[in-house]
């Protein structure tokens, strides 16, 4: 018979919850807010706010507020400097996660012309530096720019098949067990 660590056994749960919760759909759009997320899921903090505000500037720099989303270290609303650019933006929230899709950032930004507003999103490709122009770089005040996360991978799938291969054998083990 073959035992399982405690340890294992709680990474064997973890992993199976988290494949379960993302067959179930409920973990399937990154671009969700946390808030959305953590309703979706069942998550409550009892009225209180998950939100992040970052300060970044030294006394008496002009900055400008801009919020950052998504497969970043620490998402949240940032006062940066005036000339912050995107990729500065990122490194102070502590750079993507590696999950993050950088070929696709996406920025939202509200446009103001004579009496109506209106909100302009495009992307940016975050992949070749080199390429990118002084303009996609240029952070506005209000901007919003979302890293959504890479698309189910192999590695994903190697993962899932990983997991139901332990649940598996745990399983059989314990089938031979009460035999």
């Amino acid at each position: 018979m073959v035992a399982f660590s405690h340890r294992t056994i709680r990474k064997i749960i973890t992993r199976f919850a988290l494949a379960g919760l993302v067959f179930a759909g409920v973990v399937a759009a990154p671009s969700r807010c946390a808030a959305q997320l953590e309703t979706s899921i069942g998550l409550s903090h009892s009225g209180a706010s998950s939100a992040a505000y970052y300060y970044i500037s030294k006394p008496g720099e002009i900055t400008i507020s801009v919020n950052l989303w998504g497969q970043v270290r620490n998402p949240g609303r940032y006062e940066v400097p005036i000339s912050t650019d995107i990729v500065q933006l990122i490194s102070y929230a502590g750079g993507p996660l590696a999950q993050a899709d950088l070929g696709s950032v996406r920025v939202a930004r509200e446009v103001r012309r004579e009496d109506a507003i209106r909100t302009v999103e495009f992307s940016v490709n975050l992949d070749r530096l080199d390429r990118l122009d002084e303009k996609a770089r240029k952070l506005e005040p209000g901007d919003t720019v979302v890293i959504e996360a890479v698309s189910f991978s192999w590695a994903d799938a190697f993962n899932v098949v990983t997991t139901a291969a332990i649940i598996t054998a745990a399983v059989a083990n314990a089938v031979i067990a009460l035999r």
